[in-house]
């Protein structure tokens, strides 16, 4: 040890300076223990902080999801024990908060010998009243209930979202007789307000209402269950309304209020606001802003939603079309309220499913062009839904025809899907059928100009719809324009389904055909040769001679080519004039002659000697006719079989 005098070191158990007597300085015990003792403190904070780090691991760094590694089974069971864990701890913390809060009550309750102390005390512990809120339509339908709890002389703070749809209010506390709402201080666009029951319900009177000190602690207690709490300490937030806001600890999820030294300064509203609501008004009787009746007329009277709930409470007395005609009203009204506002019975998907029912009540009771006539084409485009819209057309069909369904469909329909952004398959489906519907009535009707324009009108839409296709031709042909029925008939391919129509109709073509057509090839009288022109697949004129000792129509190389018809046989040996050669087998696909037309004729690829880009109709051809030839007249008269 060092003297303070002499600076000379002396042993440690010396009391004074061996050099010049003077007393050495006392040291304390804590002193040699002083560098240990910080270091073991400074090991226990470390420790219990890294504790405090493991049991909060999971909120405070979650673990990092990656994607591929895990199954979405295993990934799915991850998070449920995440989540079961995160609950367990909410759980421990509640249960710890809850154990300090019972600490602190019964500390509180030992300094009763203080009588100013012990005066707070009885005034922290007045009673609360609580009771459930029960709010009431125009039509005396319960609307909502949900748990409060009365402030001073008879105000409560209740959520605007839950008092939305009822013009009367009322309070039923757990212990005393129910009173009505009847005003408070509310502005539109708060979404709480704090509201006064009638004034001769002074018996009901609850802790005070004070101005929130967001410098001192609050206590909480749920009006939901048995659950409080103590000591919380809120950060002050922007001011809302009359309000307050404050953010919530994860433990208050419940509707419930806020205490402070024996008075309540705010609420909480549990599923209804995820925030704390605290009053920073004065101590005392708030004064009115507005009153119950005001609130339900800004708020919902004479909106879309109103007219809803005046729909959903016809019951006895009123017809299933007249509750419709009043949803329909509601449709054509504007929403009063946002989507996130509007109770959940009022949506207007729910709102649907309920006419829905009505309707197709309505058509089996024999309703039908009632509901054609309510539904008309404004209401089912402000209505905008598909599968309502395909509820209505079949009456539309009952009372107007398939015509009036169709351009409910083309209107209506399109209209609506366009808003939607995407095609709805059963709803182009049901436009095929109704089509497909009128069509085979005007056919069976034998109605050929409104056929005609209607099949116009279908082929517009569908073109490659097979039986749209065939009813044309059908139609074509009722017309009597059996070449382009027939040129109709042959140009696609149906399904087996068609094939007994396909085929009647192609018997009929034939025996009109046969009745009424002749091909009259004329030539120079007695010559020994007769020309013929003719279309091949409708797209080369080709020059022919009729020669009936040619078992097989030729056509020139130049014109196969130009064609690119398809070669059936490559190298065949024939005999000709000239002697034998080597040519190609085609198919014609259609072959015209005077407007007759034959289909897939065989024929060979051959240039005729000393006759260049000149065919031969031979027998091949000539075999499906009858032939009456006057060569005095020159005429060759070609008759079908």
């Amino acid at each position: 040890m060092k003297c303070i005098q002499c600076l000379e070191e002396n042993n440690s158990s010396s009391r004074h300076c061996e050099k010049c007597g003077a007393p050495l300085p006392m040291r304390r015990r804590g002193d040699r223990y002083r560098k240990r003792i910080v270091f073991i403190g400074i090991v226990v904070i470390l420790m219990l902080v890294s504790a405090t780090a493991y049991l909060l691991r999971d909120i405070i760094a979650p673990a990092v999801e990656r994607e591929g590694i895990i199954s979405p089974g295993e990934k799915e069971k991850y998070e449920n024990e995440r989540r079961k864990k995160r609950e367990e701890l909410k759980a421990k913390l509640r249960a710890i908060i809850k154990e300090q809060s019972t600490v602190q009550t019964e500390e509180r309750k030992l300094i009763a010998d203080d009588d100013v102390v012990s005066a707070e005390v009885q005034r922290d512990e007045k009673a609360i009243v609580a009771g459930w809120v029960i709010i009431t339509d125009p039509w005396e339908r319960q609307v909502n209930k949900f748990r409060a709890g009365l402030a001073g002389n008879g105000w409560l703070a209740l959520s605007t979202r839950a008092c939305l749809g009822g013009n009367r209010w009322f309070f039923y506390p757990d212990a005393g007789q129910a009173v009505e709402i009847t005003g408070g201080q509310w502005i539109s666009g708060d979404k709480v307000g704090l509201w006064h029951i009638t004034e001769s319900a002074g018996s009901l009177e609850g802790p005070g209402l004070a101005p929130w000190n967001d410098r001192e602690p609050v206590s909480w207690s749920s009006l939901e269950s048995a659950d409080e709490y103590h000591s919380i300490t809120l950060r002050r937030g922007r001011a809302e309304g009359f309000f307050l806001l404050s953010s919530l600890p994860d433990y208050i999820d419940e509707t419930g209020i806020f205490l402070q030294d024996g008075n309540i300064v705010g609420w909480s509203f549990g599923q209804w606001l995820p925030k704390g609501y605290m009053w920073p008004g004065k101590n005392g009787k708030p004064a009115y802003k507005t009153w119950v009746k005001y609130f339900y007329n800004m708020t919902f009277a004479n909106g879309r939603e109103e007219k809803f709930a005046r729909a959903l409470a016809m019951h006895e007395g009123y017809s299933g079309p007249e509750q419709l005609s009043a949803f329909i009203e509601g449709f054509l009204l504007p929403p009063k309220l946002t989507a996130e506002d509007t109770p959940y019975y009022l949506m207007p998907e729910k709102i649907i499913t309920r006419m829905h029912n009505l309707i197709t009540k309505a058509v089996n009771n024999g309703d039908v062009n009632i509901i054609a006539e309510m539904f008309n084409g404004q209401v089912l485009k402000r209505i905008g839904d598909i599968s309502l819209l395909m509820d209505v057309i079949p009456a539309r069909a009952h009372a107007g025809g398939f015509k009036a369904a169709i351009a409910e469909i083309e209107d209506s329909g399109e209209n609506i899907i366009r808003k939607l952004g995407h095609p709805v398959p059963a709803l182009e489906a049901l436009h095929i059928k109704y089509y497909q519907d009128w069509l085979q009535s005007l056919v069976s009707a034998g109605a050929v100009n409104e056929g005609l324009q209607a099949f116009g009108r279908a082929n517009a839409y569908y073109p490659d719809d097979p039986y749209i296709h065939l009813l044309g031709a059908e139609l074509t042909l009722l017309n009597g324009d059996w070449k382009e029925a027939e040129r109709m008939l042959y140009m696609r391919d149906y399904p087996l389904f068609y094939q007994d129509r396909y085929e009647l109709l192609a018997l009929r073509i034939s025996e009109i055909k046969g009745q009424e057509e002749k091909i009259v090839i004329r030539f120079p009288p007695g010559s020994s040769t007769i020309p013929v022109t003719a279309s091949i697949n409708g797209i080369i004129k080709q020059n022919f001679l009729v020669d009936t000792g040619a078992s097989m129509v030729t056509i020139p190389s130049s014109t196969a080519d130009a064609l690119g018809l398809e070669i059936v046989h490559g190298q065949r040996k024939v005999s000709t004039a000239g002697g034998t050669v080597n040519v190609r087998e085609v198919i014609i696909g259609m072959l015209e002659i005077d407007g007759w037309i034959e289909y897939d004729v065989r024929a060979y690829v051959l240039d005729l000697p000393d006759r260049p880009g000149l065919g031969l109709l031979g027998l091949n051809y000539l075999g499906r006719f009858r032939m009456d030839l006057k060569p005095e007249e020159g005429t060759l008269m070609i008759i079908p079989r």
